[in-house]
């Protein structure tokens, strides 16, 4: 074993240190939505066609009341969109604005009640509304980044979590939007 592994795992054991990416873990699972489970199916393009009740993606469910089709993109999609983090990203909107109220949900766990939460997504064009138990979060955009030919915009916000659990939703907030993508979507404690 090398020598300066060794002292690293030496000292994480004596001082307890745990690696500051479990000290505050991102509590959304699969927020880059990827594909563990090669669910995935090419209807056209590298997109995926979901409809309302999909659980293709994992740890992710296509809101009930969602009108037609998203889509679950596997970059690079053949009209040359890339994901922000990773390999797979979605677009609320489906086929061109094929969904005019596309939306996944997500059930977040290990939240302390009265805790603030930082929350975090990567968006291309229209900005999804989040809500948090039903409660719209104000987003701020932070600075912009390429990811081969595409920029995606971080959009930051938080809230104050009311329980230990909470549903999260991002929804396509826009009748005939032609892009609603997302992607890298975290919720850290603050």
């Amino acid at each position: 074993m090398n020598r300066w592994r060794w002292i690293l795992l030496l000292l994480l054991a004596v001082y307890g240190a745990v690696p500051a990416s479990s000290q505050n873990p991102n509590l959304v699972h699969n927020g880059s939505f990827e594909n563990p489970k090669n669910t995935w199916v090419n209807s056209n393009c590298n997109y995926m066609s979901l409809l309302a009740g999909a659980t293709d993606i994992p740890h992710w469910t296509v809101t009930a009341d969602t009108i037609n089709a998203i889509v679950w993109a596997s970059a690079p999609t053949c009209d040359g969109y890339s994901a922000a983090a990773s390999n797979y990203f979605l677009d609320l909107s489906g086929f061109g604005d094929d969904s005019p109220n596309g939306a996944v949900q997500q059930t977040i766990k290990k939240l302390t009640a009265g805790q603030q939460y930082s929350f975090s997504m990567a968006v291309v064009a229209t900005v999804p509304l989040v809500t948090v138990d039903g409660v719209s979060l104000a987003l701020t955009a932070g600075k912009p980044f390429k990811r081969g030919s595409m920029t995606w915009i971080p959009e930051n916000g938080s809230f104050t979590a009311q329980s230990t659990t909470a549903a999260l939703v991002l929804r396509n907030p826009q009748p005939g939007a032609q892009i609603v993508f997302v992607d890298k979507v975290t919720i850290r404690a603050h």
